[in-house]
């Protein structure tokens, strides 16, 4: 899953970088604690 980080991340990059991470990373962690946001097409 393609994310978008709203904030530097220890490990996954920095503010503005868009990621590849598994979807469960992303829906789990990532989004709700609003580190990032989904990259949509």
């Amino acid at each position: 899953m393609k994310v978008i980080l709203r904030e530097d991340v220890k490990g996954k990059g920095k503010s503005g970088e868009i990621i590849d991470v598994k979807s469960g990373f992303a829906r789990n962690y990532l989004i709700p604690q609003n580190f990032a946001y989904p990259a949509t097409d």
